[in-house]
């Protein structure tokens, strides 16, 4: 059944598509299985038309292309539910990658939303079990998501702010974005091409143990220090430069931790160290992931996190294995006690995909004692 979902919903198109990876990573509302199918949704859309490329950018910017351009490549670079990228070179001689957003899209966009709430209505009135007013709260937060996304400005000022964040870090490149040619639906980019990080193990003059490194310390930059983090590091998001420099692109999906969500992601850590479990629980609370409960479920409580603490307290914090860290919240979840916040499931997609791409490049990594620094910084502070 979930792989027949995952098939429609590629076949509805790009809202259901955005829909079906937003959901993907809301575990606390789906079923593990279904939840895992539905990541692997892919923006599997054909691509537009050159003469819509060349419409779209010519009212855009208003002007013709040939006013901007001196060359502009008529095949995509690449292409997604959203936009496609096409190699252009500016006036000035600078070569750039031109971002397009696909023709009507906010109008398709907000016709199957109509749909989407219509249904839930239906579900409702028709009596259905489910939480048909919690499904209309997640279609409002998934409306809200999709439109930033869509806005190529914003998406702009991410890649600015991103930059201003690892600008301590030579070993990572975040492309200059070109404002005087960028609106909503249209981005200009510096053009920065690489190696996909999925196709570098076949060269032999990469260090990909210490580009492994160098990635996880850039993301742990973003996520302990500053709260705020590039949310989708997939292998089509990352490629490295022919001198070995990391590449970020797509900015569109940036995610966030609150100082309250880090101070306790902090207190899980000590104590772990500490070997405290009333600690632990309640920097659980702290970051958000325990619901609000009474005294006479604390008890109960103790005795659904204990195994998780448990398996925490069998290695060495520096020994601790992302991936056992993800089931064991996977497990939480299927209890009443505990939601995820939704920047919170953004932060655990990132961080899984982030640890799936660094074991890919050095199998023997240890994410845990990458990070260790990070935190002790912070507990210094």
């Amino acid at each position: 059944m979930a792989c027949e979902l995952r098939v429609a919903l590629t076949e509805l198109g790009v809202t259901f598509i955005k829909l079906g990876q937003f959901l993907s990573v809301r575990r606390d509302i789906l079923p593990l299985e279904l939840a895992q199918e539905l990541s692997l949704l892919q923006d599997q859309v054909p691509s537009f038309s050159f003469e819509e490329v060349q419409t779209i950018v010519e009212k855009e910017l208003a002007a013709p292309l040939s006013h901007i351009f001196q060359f502009f490549e008529s095949y995509p670079m690449a292409s997604a539910s959203i936009g496609q990228v096409h190699r252009a070179i500016l006036k000035n001689g600078r070569s750039v990658a031109v971002k397009v957003q696909r023709t009507n899209l906010a109008r398709t966009v907000h016709e199957d939303l109509v749909y989407m709430r219509f249904f839930i209505g239906l579900a409702k009135v028709l009596r259905f079990k489910g939480d048909w007013q919690g499904w209309f709260a997640l279609v409002d937060e998934f409306e809200r998501s999709i439109f930033i996304e869509m806005d190529y400005l914003q998406e702009g000022l991410n890649a600015d702010k991103l930059r201003q964040i690892l600008r301590n870090f030579p070993a990572i490149i975040i492309p200059r974005v070109v404002w005087r040619y960028s609106t909503k639906r249209v981005l200009i980019e510096q053009l920065c091409e690489g190696t996909k990080i999925d196709k570098i193990s076949s060269f032999a003059d990469i260090d990909t143990k210490r580009l492994a490194k160098q990635m996880v310390q850039a993301y742990l930059e973003q996520i302990v220090i500053h709260g705020y983090f590039h949310a989708d590091p997939h292998a089509g998001n990352l490629a490295v430069s022919e001198t070995g420099q990391l590449i970020i692109y797509d900015f569109g999906m940036m995610g966030y931790i609150t100082d309250s969500q880090r101070e306790g992601m902090l207190r899980l850590v000590l104590s772990i160290m500490d070997n405290n479990l009333s600690r632990f629980i309640e920097s659980f609370t702290e970051i958000g992931i325990i619901r609000p409960i009474s005294q006479a479920d604390r008890d109960r409580l103790e005795k659904v996190i204990e195994p998780v603490w448990t398996q925490f307290r069998r290695y060495p914090i520096s020994d601790i294995d992302l991936s056992i860290i993800e089931k064991e919240i996977d497990l939480l979840l299927a209890h009443q006690y505990f939601r995820l916040p939704a920047n919170l499931a953004y932060l655990i997609r990132m961080v899984v995909s982030l640890d799936a791409i660094v074991h890919a490049l050095n199998p023997d990594f240890n994410f845990a004692r990458v990070a260790s620094p990070y935190f002790k910084r912070i507990i210094s502070t």
